[in-house]
């Protein structure tokens, strides 16, 4: 008689990063297992991001929120092998160029590549190819943004039909259960990859210290990344780039980290 699955529970929470600001443009998923997410540690991080509104973009060396990120940061990434994120890097004005060929006839093109194409792909790197002898009940947590919803779409029901279809048409072992819009400050899982999404670009763009805030970023950044566990953690990010082409190209983040880190560390 066939064994039925062992069923694991997820946790996925969603995210961009420098929408509608100069490049790069970037999206991100970060997957963490409800049993650890669920952990008193991990829980009671909620109390802190309650208590004080975090945003990356907005960060410039404020020293509560300083020890807020380092306190969220490190406690999640205690474990950070349990821990999945994926990146898309795209090319926001390439896709506005191309969709002007096809705007008189479908006029939301741009965005509705932008909004159900690259979620999609990042949701299901993160859930493909776990084996045969496992299966995923996924709860999708989206930060609340109104361009993710209008007329033509809807990003939370496109996850959620799109993703299950995946699962069927390709013999993965995944269910979404829900997938769904939380506001800031309810949940520390939408808090992280906003910081996260917002570091990854932080050291992609590795931006001379010419303000405070970009000195201030440089300068958590660099703390974090000699501390071994984080290191690990942000070297190991499937990271992809989208130009204009038909598959998305894998880069190794490493390079980035590493050229990030000889532009900003002292050397005697």
């Amino acid at each position: 008689m066939e064994r039925d699955f062992g069923s694991i529970n997820l946790k996925i929470f969603f995210d961009e990063s420098g929408k509608n600001q100069t490049k790069p443009h970037l999206m991100g998923g970060l997957a963490i297992p409800e049993s650890y997410y669920n952990s008193p540690k991990v829980l009671a991080l909620n109390e802190l991001i309650r208590k004080k509104e975090i945003h990356w973009t907005a960060y410039g060396g404020d020293s509560t929120e300083r020890k807020i990120i380092w306190k969220i940061i490190l406690t999640l990434l205690e474990h950070q092998y349990l821990l999945k994120m994926n990146v898309i890097s795209y090319n926001q004005s390439k896709i506005e160029e191309i969709s002007k060929k096809i705007k008189n006839v479908y006029e939301n093109i741009a965005d509705q590549t932008i909004y159900m194409k690259f979620p999609e792909r990042i949701i299901y790197g993160l859930l493909r190819k776990y084996g045969s002898h496992v299966h995923l009940n996924t709860q999708i947590y989206i930060e609340h943004d109104t361009t993710y919803q209008n007329k033509n779409y809807d990003l939370r029901n496109q996850l959620f039909e799109q993703l299950n279809i995946q699962s069927v048409y390709r013999g993965e072992h995944f269910t979404i259960q829900e997938s769904n819009y939380y506001s800031k400050q309810e949940e520390v899982g939408i808090e992280s990859i906003d910081i996260l999404l917002g570091m990854v670009r932080t050291i992609i763009r590795n931006d001379s210290p010419t303000s405070k805030r970009i000195r201030e970023k440089n300068n958590l950044v660099m703390k974090l990344l000699l501390n071994e566990k984080f290191y690990r953690f942000i070297t190991q990010i499937k990271y992809f780039e989208w130009s204009n082409s038909p598959e998305l190209i894998e880069v190794d983040f490493e390079n980035y980290v590493h050229i990030f880190m000889s532009s900003n560390q002292t050397f005697e």
